[in-house]
């Protein structure tokens, strides 16, 4: 899987991608993260490293900005984007209290993914965005 993520830059928005991003662990993502977002910013980026994602990654909340629809990138399969996380007033068994909120939005393709599993992936980032150290003890 080639994983692209949107990187603002001086020239406007480009979509670096991580190649064989599926291969990686957390560290070396990262550090593949930010040498393409380093590239970009500085023109240096390829035509290979702007293009041939499978899925993108969209991080408008650093932009404080809750939501968005994300449009997906032909021939991607899926844009999943993330907003910013801000604490609001969120029932919790019956009583208020104060939770950290945070928007995503999962465009996709219907004739590559059904709606199904599209909700699953979804289901399973906001369970991971609550509980990290569970979701990576399950991978």
């Amino acid at each position: 899987m080639n994983l692209g993520f949107a990187a603002q830059t001086d020239r406007g928005l480009v979509v670096p991608n991580v190649r064989g991003a599926h291969q990686l662990n957390a560290q070396q993502l990262s550090a593949e993260f930010a040498r393409l977002a380093s590239l970009a910013r500085e023109g240096k980026a390829g035509v290979s490293d702007l293009s041939g994602s499978t899925f993108t990654i969209n991080n408008y909340g650093v932009f404080n900005v809750d939501g968005s629809a994300a449009i997906i990138n032909y021939p991607e399969a899926a844009i999943l984007g993330i907003g910013r996380v801000v604490e609001r007033p969120w029932v919790v068994k019956g009583k208020v209290k104060v939770r950290s909120i945070c928007e995503l939005t999962l465009s996709f393709d219907h004739r590559v993914c059904d709606g199904g599993t599209a909700a699953g992936f979804l289901r399973f980032v906001a369970d991971a965005m609550t509980n990290p150290q569970h979701a990576v003890i399950s991978l």
